[in-house]
Order: C-alpha cells, then structure tokens, then sequence
C-alpha cells in the first residue's frame, strides 16, 4: 500500500468517527438548563485569565484541508527532478559537502524536486559508501523535505528523489 492510500485511509477513518460522534446520543436537556461543570467553570476560567486560546481550531480556520494538502502531495510525487546532482567518484567528505551546497542552491532558487544519483556501490568494494552518505545529508539537511528511492527510469535503487523546502 502506498503511503498516499495511507494517509487516505486515515482521514476516512476519522471522518466516519467524527461523524459517530455527532450522531451520538442526544444531548441530556436537563445538563444544558445546568450549564457547565463546576470543572469546566474553573477551566474556562483559568484558560481565559493565561489568555490561552484554541490553536487546533484556529489552525482548521486558515490551514490548508487535508484534500488540498494530498493534492499537492500528489502533484509534487508526480512532478520530474528539476536538476539532478551524480555522486559518483567523490569520496564520502566531499559528496558531504558538494551535496549539502547543491540542496541548499536548488531550495534558494525555488525548486521543488531534485534527484541525487549515488550509485549502488558496486565499485565500492565492500558496503555502498555514497548511499549512506547520501541519505544522511539529506536526512539532516533543513532543505530537504520528504525523499524516497527513485524510479527505474532515474537509477532505481541507485538515485533518490528530494522534495526540497523553501526557507528564504
């Protein structure tokens, strides 16, 4: 299952509770002519005195929905590397660095997805040095975004794609 089918999955499950929810029991007539709990007195009381006010519901206000942000998740997964950086030949200190500097150039310059070819490491003679390498620079690098294997047609196993942040 894909991670998209996933996170799908999810915002259904939650929707079909949240709506379990509303067509709960019916409200109790005499709670309401009560009013609140003495607790939830106190706790609006408190809330209001530290002017604490309802992150979570301000977000849903001005945030972007949960559809918008799987389209644009979407979009960007099918979006092709728009510059591409190959690895290959540099020992484990300067791909380090030559790959720190080309995320960071491509975020500056306002590109989404790049690809990082390190090779599988067959001429590494004995463990891949480059994709470790690699896959920490970005893991680590405060431009670097989600990231995943490549596709067939851009190296497989041998490159990886990079959605990139912007942090201007």
């Amino acid at each position: 299952m894909e991670f998209g089918e996933i996170l799908e999955e999810w915002e259904r499950i939650k929707r079909s509770r949240a709506e379990e929810r509303k067509s709960g029991p019916p409200p109790d007539p005499a709670a309401e002519r009560r009013g609140p709990s003495p607790a939830a007195r106190a706790l609006e009381s408190w809330l209001d005195a530290k002017g604490v006010h309802d992150k979570d519901g301000e977000e849903a206000e001005r945030g972007p929905s949960a559809e918008s942000r799987r389209s644009e998740s979407r979009r960007l997964d099918s979006l092709k590397p728009q510059e591409a950086i190959d690895l290959h030949g540099m020992g484990a200190e300067a791909a380090r660095a030559a790959l720190a500097s080309f995320l960071e150039s491509c975020a500056r310059r306002g590109l989404e997805k790049v690809l990082v070819v390190h090779g599988k490491g067959i001429h590494s003679g004995g463990k891949p040095v480059l994709k470790a390498v690699a896959r920490g620079v970005v893991e680590s690098s405060p431009w670097a975004g989600r990231f995943g294997v490549a596709g067939k047609e851009e190296g497989g196993g041998g490159a990886m794609w990079v959605i990139l942040r912007s942090r201007r």
